[in-house]
């Protein structure tokens, strides 16, 4: 069997897949009333800062210009009509960590007081681990871009609940080698995407996950 009949066949296959899937609406996770703070993009460096997962120990450091460019690609994707955002400066978050009731510093606590002091009920935190630039263009590349990154929604309201995560940790591969993801190839313009395009399909999924 031919390549491309091979693609052509994997294609009919998920139309036909999409055709069988019934529309199920999204479990609304905010009502529209609530006020929302938004977090600048942090990269987590220490297990204390992170509200799930780990750090890897080949980690390197996101530049603030990359975390500025994040910050306003997410800002651009939420939706101000379904609730009243507030969005936090980098200034809004610094500071030691709050700590629980056994004196340990918890991220948890400290994002809902981050919070309730901005005059919010709950809290989208973005946090970015790693990030891999693409080496290349959309034509061709030596290297892939990569992106592992999570969302939170926090209600910040007593007791302080984490809601849902939202977890995005993709690189991109050559289609030859997955071809399950042809749908995601094509949405994607049939090229190599660079690592804020890779990271703004992680947002696109948090904003629909928590209804943003």
């Amino acid at each position: 069997m031919s390549f491309f009949r091979h693609v052509l066949l994997v294609l009919l296959s998920l139309c036909l897949l999409a055709g069988c899937q019934s529309s199920v609406e999204p479990q609304r996770l905010i009502m529209p009333d609530l006020v929302v703070a938004v977090a600048p993009f942090t990269q987590p460096t220490q297990t204390t800062e992170l509200l799930s997962g780990f750090i890897p120990e080949d980690q390197k450091k996101i530049s603030e210009e990359t975390l500025n460019a994040l910050d306003d690609l997410f800002r651009e994707k939420l939706h101000p009509t379904k609730h009243p955002y507030v969005f936090l400066s980098d200034a809004d978050i610094s500071g030691d960590m709050a700590r629980d009731a056994r004196g340990r510093r918890n991220a948890l606590v400290t994002w809902a007081e981050r919070a309730r002091k901005a005059g919010a009920d709950m809290i989208v935190v973005p946090q970015i681990i790693t990030l891999q630039e693409r080496v290349g263009s959309k034509a061709g590349v030596v290297t892939a871009a990569a992106v592992n990154e999570d969302f939170y929604l926090i209600d910040a309201r007593d007791p302080v609940t984490l809601v849902m995560r939202s977890h995005f940790a993709e690189e991109q591969k050559p289609l030859t080698s997955d071809l399950t993801k042809i749908g995601t190839f094509f949405k994607r313009g049939g090229g190599w995407v660079t690592a804020r395009e890779l990271a703004a399909e992680g947002m696109d999924k948090a904003v629909e996950e928590f209804g943003l």
